[in-house]
């Protein structure tokens, strides 16, 4: 399959919706409701769908919930139909539901982006006295490679592994449902390697009950920014070293990443997308008080013009008034014209 063909017709089909002049947005905003999508209970985009349902009550005055699904691939296409205001998906699940690819039915055209929340970095874990110290050492091992709830991630795994020039037929696969189950396998012994978001709450509490704790493994030689774009549209290479937060990582070391962006559904008028950016923006700083992912990403930096999927026309309206559209982002969105 073409990914990157793909991903370059991403942002040109649908394009930006009818853009309507907005008059200036008041506290009142006239959503009734605020749904946020995110991933199962436990997981960090439900625990940040939580933090943005408690701002937006808080500070509009709106009933807000985060909904936990038990994936991208399933809440998307709610999204999509307007039964969600919004929901956090990365750059790899919005640009596969966008343009349609499988488990998709149909492309979520009616998608919207509102901001990058989360430059996430994305590795594969072993546990420490495994004896596995690279991936070119898990030939023949136990390795998660496909989520039944988000096939963008199988696609991201098989595109880390041929950095260490493996297939997925070098090492004996297994399959788990989502992210929390993926990990348990390492816990639980039925996988030698599995993979996970640095830093989670889920993969401390994995170093914590596993012996010796867990390690992370560095990508491959192969690896460089195309070739994982290649492999995985939205995906990318991270530098990563060892902290407090990053558990496992024992060295500086190379690593995935991509992105992590609020969506909202292109039924969300103008004036209401225009609102919510703007809530999320100017309480940032208190925002990344609460959570120490949302600090990969400083306020500047909220409509980054790599975007898989069209910004809204009200958070455009918002960046613009704000300082934070540039003319990279206008060259980005002209080639979606």
């Amino acid at each position: 399959m073409n990914y990157q063909k793909l991903l370059s017709t991403a942002i040109v089909l649908g394009g930006a919706v009818a853009f309507t002049a907005l008059g200036s947005v008041t506290a009142e905003a006239k959503m009734k409701r605020i749904s946020i999508g995110t991933n199962p209970a436990g997981t960090t985009y439900f625990v940040l769908g939580g933090l943005f349902a408690k701002i937006f009550q808080e500070k509009l005055g709106i009933r807000s919930t985060a909904q936990p699904h038990a994936g991208s691939s399933v809440y998307l296409p709610l999204l999509n139909k307007g039964e969600l205001t919004m929901g956090l998906n990365s750059s790899l699940d919005s640009a596969m539901a966008y343009t349609g690819v499988k488990p998709y039915k149909a492309p979520t055209k009616k998608v919207r982006s509102l901001a990058r929340i989360w430059q996430l970095p994305y590795v594969y874990f072993v546990r420490t006295n495994s004896g596995i110290k690279s991936l070119a050492d898990l030939k023949g091992k136990r390795v998660v490679i496909n989520l039944k709830s988000n096939v963008s991630l199988g696609q991201l795994n098989r595109t880390i592994l041929a950095t260490a020039g493996l297939k997925p037929s070098d090492v004996k696969e297994v399959t788990a449902g989502n992210i929390p189950q993926n990990i348990n396998t390492v816990v639980e012994g039925r996988a030698d390697a599995a993979v996970t978001a640095l830093g989670i709450p889920l993969i401390r509490k994995a170093n914590a009950g596993i012996p010796g704790g867990v390690t992370m493994l560095p990508i491959g030689p192969k690896a460089t920014d195309a070739f994982m774009h290649a492999g995985m549209p939205g995906s990318r290479t991270m530098m990563t070293k060892p902290s407090k937060r990053n558990i496992g990582v024992t060295k500086p070391m190379k690593i995935a990443g991509f992105d992590t962006y609020v969506n909202v559904s292109g039924t969300l008028s103008a004036d209401d997308a225009y609102t919510l950016v703007k809530t999320l923006h100017t309480n940032w700083k208190a925002l990344q008080k609460q959570h120490p992912v949302l600090r990969s990403v400083k306020p500047n930096l909220m409509a980054p013009a790599t975007n898989p999927i069209p910004y809204h026309p009200g958070a455009v309206k918002y960046y613009k008034e704000a300082g934070v559209w540039n003319a990279a982002n206008d060259k980005h969105r002209s080639m979606a014209k």
